[in-house]
């Protein structure tokens, strides 16, 4: 086969299992997409403050998005070549020694962990850790919830045979592979320096007994498998399809917009903020603030600081406060956005007078700072002001967190490339730009 061929006629799709959506899109060798797929996904409450996902349902949900590509693709002629997944960094899923998941996967922004992390702080064991991790703990972080589960559910961990993140779970499903990649296992697990498991972590986080139930972590690129031939036949996929796994999907957003270089910026404006900067080594300041994580690029790392809550501000305010517009945006997608922009268009920066504060997630805030117990409000209200106010506050409230995580990265980078649902629109974006005092890149696509 003639590489013009190949080029005509295979494909490569991408899986995105995110914290409410899944989706699966079909690329061709250009990066052009060809078709996609997704499914909303309802998380877990069991509690006020747990957030987590069926694992059954989130490997069968992937299933569903992956077979509808796989079809559109065969009626437009093509092959594909291969399948990559992400999914949402943090979190704690298991399985047990049979492969079945044990109980629920529990999610990035779980906040069952937060008298864990109190104390976590408290005693200097978070500041330990960081200087090895360099990631300052939160209730989302691994070790915090497997130390939870220790004081709180020690029948899980007794039957866990592995301990995986989300996207190692569907790569077991896809593959029968156990194994992780750099960049989920830096959360928190992994010394920096060596982007390898570092049994002081295990020891100063007092969970050295589940050492050996950790799965193997490869670089990104190494971090590959085949399809189970039984797979492969209910997705209508080659038995000899590869399936590469990683990177998480912050990762992911910084290598897809390009950001791969010392100093560039990546900010991901979607169901958390998560803004971060690429270094050719790992530079563990500020002290205790944010996250270093390795990058699914050989010899790059890149520190993160991410707000927890970014566009659900928006879709809490129009669920509870929309109708209190004077005329409140109609329809749905872009036109209802285009119409909630004219009103954040109709009020002055700065929403005379009011601010918001974007803390809305059962686990408080995590970047720049740590706190379990931060919650959002509006302050600043007089009878002089309206919905329309509050929702512009919104917005600035997003942007606001924004420019204090980028106030405390260690490298203060020209351009910050733009991805996420929040950079599809513009006044977002110009909002963003305004505060950060920054060119925005929002790359097509």
């Amino acid at each position: 086969m003639t590489k013009k061929a190949m080029k005509e006629e295979h494909c490569l799709i991408g899986i995105d299992a995110g914290t409410s959506v899944v989706k699966a899109v079909a690329y061709d060798y250009s990066g052009s997409e060809i078709c996609s797929h997704e499914i909303c996904m309802e998380l877990r409450r069991p509690q006020p403050s747990w957030v987590e996902q069926d694992m059954g349902e989130l490997w069968e949900t992937t299933k569903t998005c992956l077979r509808a590509v796989v079809q559109k693709v065969g009626e437009l002629k093509r092959q594909v070549a291969g399948v990559g997944i992400t999914s949402t960094g943090d979190g704690t899923w298991i399985i047990d020694k049979d492969g079945n998941s044990g109980r629920g996967g529990i999610m990035w922004c779980d906040g069952r962990a937060g008298q864990i992390i109190e104390r976590l702080h408290a005693q200097g064991i978070a500041r330990q850790a960081f200087e090895i991790c360099g990631t300052a703990v939160f209730t989302g972080s691994q070790a915090a919830q497997l130390a939870w589960l220790r004081e709180n559910e020690r029948d899980s961990l007794q039957k866990a045979h592995v301990i995986f993140h989300a996207k190692d779970w569907l790569f077991f499903k896809l593959t029968g592979a156990i194994s992780s990649d750099e960049t989920d296992e830096s959360l928190t697990m992994l010394r920096m320096s060596t982007r390898q498991y570092d049994r002081e972590l295990f020891r100063i986080f007092g969970i050295d007994d589940l050492y050996a139930k950790f799965p193997p972590v490869k670089p990104t690129v190494e971090n590959i498998g085949t399809i189970l031939p039984g797979v492969a036949r209910e997705l209508g996929l080659s038995g000899q399809t590869p399936i590469g796994s990683g990177p998480m999907d912050v990762a992911a957003c910084a290598l897809g917009t390009g950001a791969i270089e010392h100093g560039q910026a990546s900010t991901v404006l979607g169901t958390a903020g998560i803004h971060q900067v690429i270094m050719n080594e790992p530079i563990l300041e500020p002290q205790m603030v944010g996250m270093t994580l390795c990058h699914g690029v050989k010899g790059r790392w890149m520190h993160m600081l991410a707000a927890m809550t970014a566009t659900p501000n928006l879709d809490w305010f129009l669920k509870e406060l929309g109708a209190g517009l004077s005329h409140p945006p109609s329809g749905a997608g872009d036109e209802l956005y285009r119409g909630l922009e004219k009103v954040v268009d109709s009020v002055p920066p700065g929403s005379e007078g009011v601010v918001f504060h974007p803390y809305l997630f059962p686990g408080g805030e995590r970047g720049p700072f740590v706190k379990p117990t931060a919650r959002a409000s509006f302050t600043g209200l007089s009878l002089n002001h309206s919905c329309k106010h509050l929702l512009r506050a919104v917005y600035e409230g997003v942007a606001f967190a924004t420019l204090d995580c980028y106030r405390n990265m260690p490298i203060d980078p020209e351009v910050v490339y733009l991805s996420g649902g929040g950079a599809n629109s513009p006044v977002w974006c110009q909002i963003l730009a305004d505060c950060l005092g920054k060119p925005m890149s929002v790359p097509e696509g």
